[in-house]
């Protein structure tokens, strides 16, 4: 199936937001007062995804898709369709912020791939492409506390993070062999040094020539695998990846 490809879909996102610092002041309210909002993780990725969405439809609509939005714990955050060549597409909007080791984590593993329909907008089979859409921030001071006598107005209060980098990649690129968020299912992703590593950084499944599969058949039977492959040569040396080569 033809229809748009990542590194078109990259190229207009970034033109279209060439110019946003991706920060907010806070949440405004009917009387123009500003309330601060902190560097919490999942505040900050509503945020991301509420600014990328103009564009992101912008797009859509000159391609010809049309766009979609799941609930909190549907996966993805945007499935882009178009109708005339049935590609779909799963854009999820990912954040990490920066520490010695950075890793994202992207959704779960016990889920779609291995049932098909399971917290998933449509089935997983149908998504032709599956991208992440990722920022990596760094944390600032915290918000100053308000009360009723100095609430803020809009130019009043500074942003509590600031954006390191955002970057548009296939999510098996991207992903790493260990789970991302303690005991959650979570896929992790490898593991960046400075938040750019994301930008360019392929992760141990992009040494298959069938990656995607690879990636898929390795999370889907993680508990299997996860202690017997700790590194990007294991993974390829093993018996049950020959196939992805």
């Amino acid at each position: 199936m033809s229809g748009l490809t990542i590194d078109e879909f990259r190229r207009i996102f970034f033109d279209l937001t060439e110019s946003w610092s991706w920060e907010v002041q806070g949440f405004l309210d009917s009387n123009s007062f500003v309330h601060p909002i902190d560097s919490d993780t999942k505040v900050i990725s509503t945020v991301f995804e509420r600014m990328a969405a103009p564009a992101l439809r912008s797009i859509a609509k000159k391609f010809g898709y049309r766009v979609e939005l799941a609930n909190q714990t549907t996966y993805p955050d945007f499935t882009m369709t178009n109708d005339t060549t049935n590609h779909r597409i799963a854009l999820d909007i990912k954040t990490t912020y920066t520490r010695n080791r950075m890793v994202f984590t992207l959704g779960g593993y016990n889920s779609f791939l291995r049932n098909n329909t399971k917290n998933i907008l449509y089935p997983y089979d149908t998504y032709g492409d599956h991208w992440v859409l990722g920022f990596v921030y760094s944390q600032l001071d915290h918000f100053t506390d308000y009360d009723l006598e100095n609430l803020p107005k809009p130019g009043e209060i500074s942003c509590p993070y600031k954006v390191e980098t955002a970057f548009i990649r296939e999510k098996h690129e991207l992903c790493g062999l260990q789970a991302g968020s303690g005991n959650t299912k979570n896929i992790g992703s490898f593991v960046g040094l400075k938040p750019r590593d994301f930008e360019h950084g392929i992760g141990p499944f992009g040494a298959f020539s069938r990656a995607k599969e690879a990636c898929d058949f390795y999370w889907a039977n993680y508990e299997v695998y996860y202690l017997a492959i700790r590194s990007g040569d294991q993974l390829l040396s093993h018996a049950d990846f020959q196939r992805f080569k």
